[in-house]
């Protein structure tokens, strides 16, 4: 068997490449692991009729080409959200994002007080050349802010230290997003007016999402393909990647669905799978420093225990941050204010509560 480009992950990435070169007549194979879901964690799955997102995840981009892909792969079914979410924090809701007037309200005078001088001070103070995602946020917010608003939460989901995380991870992260563009926003809401450039997106107050979860988009794109003429292989997981200088062309190994080694040679190759996985597939082998430094490579995993239950209208939130360093959970989705559609039964709600973890590490 021959193509041209074989792509390997049924992700998001893998897709819409699969799906924008089908549409250039290039011949495509995408090779997926999982035997029954396209989507990777942007899948959505089914338990007796309830929608589960795997994850929470907003279409919103400030790229017009990218909105415009969502829409042309599935033009009927995107759902207009408004986005809700609060922080759980010392037995007391806050908004997210901040509301400095209502955050300093519930703290209380005294830490109030507190708060902005160590703000002030911040922004009197600043850390020169910030190094870290404390120093960072820090430097945006006060100290104490930092480690009321943002230090728990953090290491809950990321599993290492604030002082670990560097102060470019967080600059991209929560780009724009300061105090003072909080206190701003809360005075002037931020209107989005089709102009995506200037959005500061974690201040976003709505967000676009398929009526049936984000799988229905995937899965849509995956069709679309076929329809096209490119190919799917569910059950599929990627042995090997061998490159033959002398025909220039790559043969790739996977084990099919019933386990057995198949092979397939392509021109191109596509990957989405993980970096530790690829790399010590590769074949000629890369030098021993760059395999070593895959094969040291960290994945953050999470657990997602769903929550059927009686409908008792406790919040209407799409998502609340559990900031209590007490418990292990670190968000609830709440999937009825995602869709409508997602829980079928009136008198129920569906809530899926996110563990983050690494693997083996005996959550």
């Amino acid at each position: 068997m021959k193509a041209r480009v074989v792509i390997i992950g049924a992700g998001p990435a893998g897709l819409t490449a699969g799906y924008l070169l089908s549409k250039e007549e290039v011949g495509v194979v995408v090779l997926e692991a999982d035997p029954v879901y396209v989507g990777g964690i942007s899948r959505t799955v089914t338990y007796r009729g309830f929608q589960f997102d795997i994850g929470g995840h907003r279409f919103f981009s400030k790229s017009k080409a990218v909105e415009d892909l969502w829409t042309e792969i599935l033009p009927n079914d995107m759902l207009v959200r408004p986005r809700s979410s609060r922080i759980f924090y010392n037995g007391k809701f806050f908004s997210y994002p901040l509301k400095p007037f209502e955050a300093l309200l519930k703290l209380g005078l005294f830490r109030s007080v507190l708060c902005m001088l160590s703000w002030m001070k911040a922004r009197l103070l600043p850390v020169r050349d910030p190094r870290n995602f404390e120093e960072w946020v820090s430097n945006q917010f006060g100290k104490r802010l930092f480690n009321t608003f943002f230090k728990s939460y953090t290491e809950k989901v990321w599993g290492m230290s604030c002082k670990e995380i560097s102060a470019d991870w967080a600059a991209q992260r929560i780009k724009g997003l300061s105090l003072g563009s909080a206190i701003k926003n809360a005075l002037i809401p931020q209107r989005y007016n089709g102009d995506r450039t200037n959005v500061i997106k974690t201040l976003i107050n709505s967000f676009r999402y398929p009526r049936r979860g984000p799988g229905m988009m995937w899965e849509a794109c995956a069709e679309k393909m076929k329809a096209l003429g490119g190919g799917l292989e569910m059950g599929c997981r990627v042995t090997g990647c061998c490159y033959d200088e002398t025909c220039g062309s790559w043969t790739v190994e996977y084990k099919d669905e019933k386990g057995e080694s198949q092979r397939i040679e392509a021109e191109h190759i596509i990957s989405s799978a993980p970096m530790r996985e690829l790399i010590c597939g590769l074949s000629p082998s890369v030098s021993e420093r760059t395999k070593n430094a895959a094969e040291s490579l960290k994945y953050r995993d999470f657990l997602t225990v769903m929550l059927i239950l009686k409908d008792r209208q406790v919040f209407d939130d799409n998502w609340i941050y559990i900031h209590d360093p007490s418990v292990k959970v670190g968000r609830v989705q709440n999937f009825r204010s995602w869709s409508p559609e997602m829980v079928p039964e009136p008198d129920k709600v569906c809530y899926g509560l996110e563990y983050f973890c690494f693997e083996h590490d005996g959550l």
